[in-house]
């Protein structure tokens, strides 16, 4: 394998568990810290022509890298994270804002800059981590609000290097998921906010960060909901109503806290989250005929 120069930064059999939020994974053969789009449009190309197997890393929140780690190039966008207020418009219903974001940047750094410019919108983002790529991709949310509400357009890069820009309608927003077309790249997003009383704004996004550190286990490693919740059901109360909160796989436990979390306890392994996700899955089909699909994206070998 042979990867062309880039202006970024590029490692070697790279322990993944370094870089995810459950801090589990095998080593990656390669990854690369793309600068621009010129480094990323290089990589892209090099894993074209090499017919290899790449994955876009945000910042490694719901993601399970297998022990085995990842055969192939992992590509963070990490260092790709501008985030900048592109204009301001008045329209029927209010002044606007026009935000715009590169796919590296926390979603958590967005909402900074909307609320400390008093734009309303995004409060819903409050305690959600990952990147903005990430949120585009499996359209991040809760039950107040979802990316979805507030897309503009979204840049791409297709696996040849070409810049697609797409509309909120274009892109196919669904539950937790979006129809980003195969090997294309999330580059950047625009959103269109509403201002409003900044301190409003402010107290929002305080209130709803507290309510989710309360009911989330903040401090233990994890990665966010495992299950999505099916048919509008939470996925939370089905594993919690088949009794199964503290239930305990190796290193890996469903949360007392939220039962749609699993922790991690000492030097995690992702077969035992695998071995957990799968009696959690068996156990409320038996308890209520439901079959529950991971919402964590599970790569790598075994």
């Amino acid at each position: 394998m042979r990867i062309a120069e880039i202006k970024g930064e590029l490692l070697k059999n790279e322990p993944m568990c370094n870089h995810t939020s459950f801090g589990i994974g095998g080593p990656a053969d390669i990854l690369a810290y793309p600068v621009d789009n010129d480094d990323l449009k290089t990589l892209l190309k090099t894993v074209k022509d090499q017919n290899l197997n790449y994955f876009i890393l945000g910042s490694g929140t719901n993601l399970l890298i297998r022990d085995g780690g990842f055969r192939g190039v992992v590509i963070c966008l990490k260092r790709m994270n501008d985030v900048t207020i592109e204009r301001e418009y008045h329209s029927i219903g209010g002044t606007f804002g026009a935000l715009y974001a590169q796919a590296g940047a926390p979603i958590s750094r967005l909402l900074a800059v909307a609320v400390e410019e008093g734009f309303t919108g995004l409060e819903f983002a409050a305690g959600i981590p990952g990147t903005v790529g990430g949120a585009v991709c499996m359209n991040a949310g809760t039950a107040l609000g979802e990316i979805s509400d507030i897309v503009d357009s979204v840049t791409l890069m297709s696996p040849e290097g070409v810049f697609v820009t797409k509309t909120r309608d274009e892109m196919g927003f669904s539950y937790r998921t979006s129809s980003i077309p195969d090997g294309h790249c999330v580059l950047d997003l625009r959103v269109i906010l509403r201002r409003d009383d900044k301190e409003k704004v402010k107290a929002r996004v305080s209130e709803l960060f507290m309510k989710r550190k309360q009911h989330q286990p903040w401090g233990s490693p994890n990665a966010g909901s495992i299950f999505r919740n099916p048919n509008e059901e939470s996925a939370g109360k089905l594993i919690e109503s088949a009794g199964l909160k503290g239930r305990v796989v190796g290193s890996a436990r469903v949360s007392e806290k939220h039962a749609n979390f699993i922790i991690i306890l000492g030097k995690g392994r992702a077969s035992d989250v695998l071995a957990l996700m799968d009696i959690v899955k068996q156990t409320v089909l038996d308890v209520h005929g439901i079959r529950l699909e991971p919402e964590i994206k599970i790569i790598g070998k075994n």
